[in-house]
């Protein structure tokens, strides 16, 4: 089975997101002692836990990076990528418009968070949902269809949402991103609109 072949990313995940929640958590410790305030010391934490899970999973792709070229095919439709990437941030816009706006916090400690999540997490994500695992399924016979919903299902498990509405909506969010890569033959699309869905959010409710 597809979730058989998908165990070793799965087991992975687990051990990286545990010990980059462990050190974001001492981090916060840390910061809080400095007496640095709360919003810092949560800004911090989130650094952390960001800089060493993401410096885990691109290590990973890194080394598995021959196959995820190989994966990466002729587009098969730009404009049905465009498309949904385009509806996905419309959708993502409205949905922030009834929040207080806060806009932009250019702290040193904001500007840290902004790049973690509108860079870093985007190249990162992609490269390892929609590239490494993407080209592990593909390496053992699975079709494009399977790889593209068993890829959505574990990026929305992999961010540990505690209801169901919230699983709902990175479930979406997975399954936009792995048809634009289905769509657009590569990650480069998935990448700009994870990307530009980040800075939608935080942009409108602030880090």
């Amino acid at each position: 089975m597809i979730f058989i072949d998908c165990a070793v990313p799965i087991v992975f995940i687990v051990i990286v997101a545990v010990v980059a929640q462990t050190l974001g958590a001492f981090m916060g410790i840390i910061l809080t002692g400095e007496k640095l305030g709360p919003v810092v010391s949560k800004r911090g934490a989130s650094v952390t836990v960001g800089v060493v899970a993401y410096s885990a999973m691109l290590a990973a792709c890194l080394i598995r990076l021959q196959p995820i070229k190989q994966s990466i095919r002729s587009p098969r439709s730009m404009i049905a990528a465009l498309t949904i990437g385009g509806l996905w941030l419309v959708m993502k816009f409205a949905a922030v418009q009834g929040r207080s706006y806060v806009g932009l916090d250019l702290s040193l400690s904001a500007i840290l968070v902004t790049v973690d999540i509108c860079l870093t997490a985007p190249i990162v994500e992609e490269l390892f949902w929609r590239g490494y695992l993407w080209a592990r399924l593909q390496a053992r016979g699975y079709g494009d269809g399977l790889v593209t919903i068993c890829t959505a299902l574990l990026f929305a498990a992999a961010h540990t949402p505690d209801n169901f509405i919230l699983f709902t909506h990175y479930l979406m969010m997975g399954l936009s991103f792995s048809l634009i890569r289905y769509f657009s033959g590569g990650i480069g699309l998935p990448i700009f609109f994870h990307a530009a869905m980040n800075f939608i959010v935080i942009r409108h409710i602030g880090v």
